[in-house]
């Protein structure tokens, strides 16, 4: 058996997060107000002004931006070094040398 790759992760929520949460009728955006019980919820203000509490690890609820400016995407692979091919580098100094003759 193969275990699956695409497990969610387990994401810490700050306050001025924003989020999007998955109702049945559509989906809703708001920003993190609040956090309750250590992180384990989170307190979210809704744009239509609404005040709700959520679990932080409920499947409908999605990390939109951080506070800080960074997406989710961003947040997740921000360990990660820029991958570098050597042999291209080096073509693109020897042309540069050359200068772009046609």
């Amino acid at each position: 058996m193969v275990a699956s790759n695409n497990k969610h992760r387990n994401i810490t929520y700050g306050v001025g997060d924003e989020v999007s949460y998955v109702f049945g009728n559509g989906i809703v955006y708001g920003e993190v107000t609040r956090l309750l019980e250590g992180g384990q919820a989170i307190e979210i203000l809704f744009e239509d002004g609404r005040k709700e509490i959520k679990k932080s690890r409920d499947g409908a609820l999605r990390l939109l931006r951080r506070a800080t400016g960074l997406s989710e995407a961003q947040e997740e692979n921000k360990d990660r070094a820029k991958s570098r091919d050597v042999d291209i580098a080096d073509v693109m100094r020897g042309d540069m040398r050359r200068g772009s003759r046609p």
